[in-house]
């Protein structure tokens, strides 16, 4: 890009006095700059008082000041728009996933100028051990959100894959059950295979205090493991705890749903672009759940280095799209079973 226009500070301050009357955009266009600069002088200028403002000499002329295209703009917000809650680090993993390549600085200063206010640290906050699964469906963590569609309770259950962020399986209902929960699980068993191990917190349908309930059992005759969170510990299900506060912030607490079933179209839709359109921070920026869930992180990675948008060289089939046909869990006594749509076929044992 080409150097931008260099002004002097009574210049600036000059413009920033028009752009009381014809406003920033009038301002910058009657200027010859992008709108974003002027709100920079603004800023400048209201930290800086106008006596200091005027004699804030720059000691360098550096480059100048860049041009801001319409098409990098229009990209810039579009994404925002359809990620309202991501930052401008996000937005530009976004856009750099679908081959636009933009820096941070350029897509902050577009956010900042369009009402984009940041977020501010929380301080004291206690540091938190992470881990993560080494594969997918080595663990799974589940947990229920409660809340209200038109004064009716409601209750989503959510499974999360924990090493890709993928949902292999939710329901909304209008109760909660031992018998929902087996149903969602071994649904999500014969759509994507069998998980070695389910997280989850000690509600009454996933624990029970007086020995294992329907649903231990369950998981007991699929020689899947159950692991309970502490009590009064819900950092153990960090994932699944932070993707409920995303959909309640990004979601449920901006539509109004009149209906269950309009509430679970919605959810659905979400669901969906989670798991193969959103780029995740946690995933290193770039990859969203499905990538890692499908073992598709070099090839996406290939097409990112070529700025080619991996969804659109290889689409996903969401609505019949199976992780694996086949996938192996590791038994107690140490031999390898093998499952076909999550159904045990074959046991495999060393000499």
């Amino acid at each position: 890009m080409k150097a931008g226009k260099h002004f002097t500070q009574e210049q600036k301050l000059t413009i920033l006095e028009s752009a009381k009357e014809v406003g920033v955009k009038g301002a910058a266009e009657l200027a010859g700059i992008h709108y974003t600069t002027v709100y920079d002088w603004r800023k400048k200028f209201e930290a800086l008082g106008e006596k200091n403002f005027l004699t804030n000499i720059t000691k360098s002329r550096g480059r100048g000041t860049k041009k801001i295209s319409e098409e990098q703009e229009k990209a810039i917000l579009d994404s925002w728009k359809l990620h309202p809650g991501f930052g401008p680090g996000q937005i530009r993993n976004q856009l750099r996933r679908q081959g636009v390549s933009i820096s941070s600085r350029t897509v902050r200063k577009i956010m900042v100028a369009n009402g984009y206010k940041g977020r501010q640290k929380k301080r004291g906050r206690k540091e938190c051990h992470r881990f993560e699964a080494s594969r997918p469906l080595e663990l799974v963590q589940m947990d229920i959100l409660e809340f209200v569609v038109n004064k009716l309770k409601v209750y989503l259950l959510l499974l999360q894959d924990d090493h890709s962020r993928f949902f292999v399986g939710w329901r909304l209902a209008s109760e909660t059950s031992i018998d929902l929960v087996i149903r969602v699980v071994q649904e999500s068993i014969n759509r994507y295979g069998k998980m070695e191990e389910i997280l989850s917190d000690r509600g009454f349908v996933f624990y029970s205090w007086r020995g294992g309930n329907r649903f231990e059992k369950y998981l007991e005759s699929e020689r899947i493991d159950h692991t309970h969170a502490r009590a009064h510990y819900p950092q153990t299900l960090g994932k699944i705890e932070s993707t409920n506060k995303q959909i309640q912030k990004k979601l449920l607490r901006r539509q109004r749903f009149e209906s269950t079933g309009e509430a679970e179209q919605a959810i659905g839709k979400w669901v969906n672009v989670y798991n193969y359109e959103r780029t995740h921070q946690g995933l290193g920026g770039f990859l969203v759940p499905a990538d890692r869930f499908q073992g598709r992180v070099d090839e996406v990675e290939r097409c990112i280095a070529r700025q080619l948008d991996p969804t659109a060289q290889n689409c996903y089939h969401i609505d019949g799209i199976s992780r694996s046909l086949l996938n192996v869990t590791l038994e107690p006594d140490g031999g390898l079973k093998l499952h076909l749509f999550g159904h045990p076929i074959t046991t495999l044992r060393g000499a």
